[in-house]
């Protein structure tokens, strides 16, 4: 297994410096490098066979999962074909060839006909929130439609909408033949995922050991909490206002004003107002489009020369009136460009309840404050933790209850946020860096709440990753401007997805934190203790990694035909597990995972496999996943 992980890991790297055919050919495709999947998956069942296995059913099912998902793979590679396939409206196309792994050609038994190809767009925006074809099979003549995350079959073969021509006459569909493969993947899901429930109700394993050890064993802050500070001028404050109130097509959608001010700063959105698309133009169809003064105009502009002279000098009006100190002329202008926006563009202009609820959340959305009193509450708790576990002490009562309440006012506050910004965008918190990492500071803060009494380290480990991942979600890279989400991301698997992860990230943060604490406090018996506790939370936090993957791997399938295609964030997702799943299973293999300073050193160790994941191949390696 060691091999296996130091190649996938190789295998993402040499992708990023040789490319995508080059890793396929060396790593993936490679006979040793499946050939030891095999051996894996062979040795594996033998030693669960030696070791009494058999009589444990869940434990026994979890196995034999990972051996039907790994035999269905291999199925896949060996006789699944795919393909991509081209069509114009109003074309049939040629019986289409396809190539399996192998690169053995098969000709489709049957062509195609693209009847027509449509784009839906977000309002007001010209990102598109949907597309999908009007496909014939020719020559039964049997008529369907293909979009993003809603497939096609036909005769065992299935149809995925990929991608279109910039003209919008045309369409790329992804075909997939693989009649067998997916079957048996998916049925070793389904007994993974049985499996993984009925594990935490069976005697005797583990987890149940470690679990039965470990039970043996104010108004001001709410301000500084929820609230940022305010500082401007009257003067400032009228003008800024003013401009606030005003709409903007920003980010591929319209906007309130006041988050286009946040994400540039006043100053400098004042000095480039001319090159900010705020007029909304509409033509014949009644289709509105939006330009900056400085844009060039459409050509039926210049035949209404009011019209084009407002459009032109509006925003250096402002300006000048700003330089001379005149702030209640140019408020004035400002709201004159309002009141032309609500009379072009009503149809497209986000409702009063979502602009109010956006500028309420563009105001508190960045959580500085709330990161530096996280940090530190996490630090000095952590301190405290460490002293009184040497001396074998517990938390003050009172130190307990204080924390407990800090956390869940923080938890409020980010439930706030994160309430906020999935009302006015109308998608939850599964995308992007911003939006994941104060995912996670909410399950920290909502650990502490419901876990302080019965494991009170849980405040100085929950405050200090809650602490560090709004850190990075207050960086100035690190934006919560709402944006619309690309079509392949409106699949409802996508939240799940995302929360299982998010939630064994979490868990994963909260284990290295008490190695950590375990490395620290030189007492064994301690140490003992603190590795029961990490055994706890390791075994969910192994099992939601383990179903976020593989849920992962199912929306993928539906949604563009392969259901694990070695990007560069599967792979490490893959390696995690890998590396966690050693943490479980190790001691009784390995005797050195039975000594709770290596163990401690190893948890926090593997976390960094979780910060490659996230962090890693986005900033680094790159592919289809680094959005997220």
């Amino acid at each position: 297994m060691a091999i296996l992980i130091v190649m996938m890991m190789a295998a993402t790297v040499v992708e990023k410096l040789k490319g995508t055919p080059v890793a396929f050919q060396w790593f993936y495709h490679n006979p040793i490098f499946i050939a030891l999947w095999g051996v894996v998956a062979v040795f594996g069942f033998i030693y669960l066979i030696q070791t009494g296995a058999p009589k444990k059913v869940f434990s026994m099912a979890l196995h034999v999962a990972f051996i039907l998902i790994l035999a269905g793979a291999l199925v896949t590679y060996l006789f699944g074909q795919s393909g991509m396939i081209h069509l114009r409206e109003g074309e049939a196309t040629a019986n289409y060839i396809l190539d399996d792994n192998a690169g053995t050609p098969a000709t489709l038994p049957f062509s195609l006909h693209l009847n027509s190809f449509d784009i839906d767009y977000h309002i007001g925006s010209r990102m598109p929130s949907g597309y999908r074809s009007d496909i014939t099979f020719l020559p039964e003549g049997r008529n369907v439609e293909i979009s993003m995350n809603n497939i096609a079959k036909y005769r065992g073969y299935r149809f995925y909408q990929a991608d279109y021509d910039e003209d919008g006459r045309g369409s790329i569909l992804a075909i997939s033949h693989d009649p067998w493969g997916v079957g048996i993947t998916y049925a070793g899901y389904i007994l993974l995922l049985i499996s993984m429930i009925g594990y935490f109700f069976q005697k005797d394993t583990a987890f149940r050991s470690a679990l039965g050890r470990v039970a043996s064993m104010t108004v001001a802050i709410a301000l500084m909490v929820l609230l940022p500070c305010v500082t401007a001028s009257a003067a400032d404050r009228s003008l800024q206002k003013a401009m606030g109130d005003m709409y903007v097509y920003y980010g591929h959608r319209v906007c309130p004003f006041d988050t286009y001010l946040q994400e540039k700063g006043f100053e400098e959105t004042l000095g480039k107002l001319s090159d900010v698309k705020l007029f909304p133009l509409a033509d014949s169809t009644g289709k509105v489009s939006w330009y900056a003064a400085s844009d060039k105009f459409p050509d039926t502009v210049s035949e209404e020369e009011e019209l084009l002279n407002f459009l032109l000098k509006s925003t250096e009006l402002v300006k000048e009136n700003v330089g001379a100190g005149n702030t209640s002329e140019a408020a004035k202008i400002l709201s004159g460009i309002k009141a032309y926006q609500e009379k072009v563009a009503a149809p497209v202009l986000p409702t009063e309840g979502k602009v109010k609820a956006e500028r309420l959340y563009i105001r508190i959305a960045r959580p500085k404050v709330q990161f530096m009193l996280c940090l530190t509450l996490g630090v000095v708790l952590f301190v405290l933790g460490v002293i009184l576990l040497a001396k074998k002490k517990k938390f003050p009562r009172w130190v307990l209850y204080t924390g407990a309440a800090i956390a869940l006012l923080l938890w409020l506050y980010l439930t706030l946020v994160i309430g906020l910004r999935w009302y006015v965008s109308g998608t939850g918190p599964y995308v992007g860096r911003y939006n994941v990492m104060m995912l996670m500071a909410w399950f920290s803060m909502l650990s502490i709440v419901l876990l302080f009494r019965k494991f009170p380290l849980i405040e100085p480990l929950g405050f200090l990753l809650g602490g560090f991942t709004m850190l990075l979600a207050s960086r100035a890279g690190v934006s919560p401007q709402i944006m619309p989400l690309m079509p392949v991301l409106q699949s409802p698997l996508l939240s799940i997805h995302v929360l299982s992860m998010m939630m064994s990230y979490t868990l994963f943060g909260l284990v290295a934190f008490n190695g950590i604490m375990g490395v620290c406090i030189p007492a064994r018996d301690v140490k003992e203790n603190l590795r029961d506790v990490s055994l706890v939370v390791l075994f969910p936090a192994v099992f939601l990694l383990t179903f976020g993957t593989f849920l992962g791997a199912v929306w993928a399938n539906i949604s563009w035909g392969s259901y694990w295609a070695w990007d560069p964030k599967e792979t490490w997702a893959l390696v995690t597990l890998l590396v966690y799943s050693m943490t479980l299973y190790g001691g009784r293999v390995l005797k050195v995972f039975r000594k709770p300073q290596f163990f401690h050193i190893f948890t926090i160790a593997a976390f960094l496999c979780v910060l490659i994941t996230y962090f890693g191949v986005n900033l680094l390696l790159g592919g289809m996943h680094s959005y997220a």
